[in-house]
């Protein structure tokens, strides 16, 4: 696997985990609405660890998309 394919299956994942995040929040937003806040406060505490490394795997992502290796110069 190429590191351009790595980096965008990454990137992917990183989107749709994103996406999990998303709909797993409107779900304890419903479920808080149903009047069941001890399930609502369990989806949002589990929410809190990906919210926590998010600024961490935006960084790493972006450092593959940057980090490129000098080009070589024939001599």
């Amino acid at each position: 696997m190429s590191e351009r394919e790595i980096t965008t299956l990454l990137s992917l994942m990183n989107q749709r985990q994103a996406c999990l995040s998303t709909a797993c929040k409107a779900i304890a937003d419903w479920i808080d609405r149903q009047g069941d806040l001890p399930a609502a406060g369990k989806i949002r505490a589990s929410l809190k660890a990906l919210e926590a490394d998010e600024a961490r795997v935006r960084r790493a992502l972006t450092s593959l998309t940057l980090d490129r290796p000098l080009p070589k110069f024939r001599s």
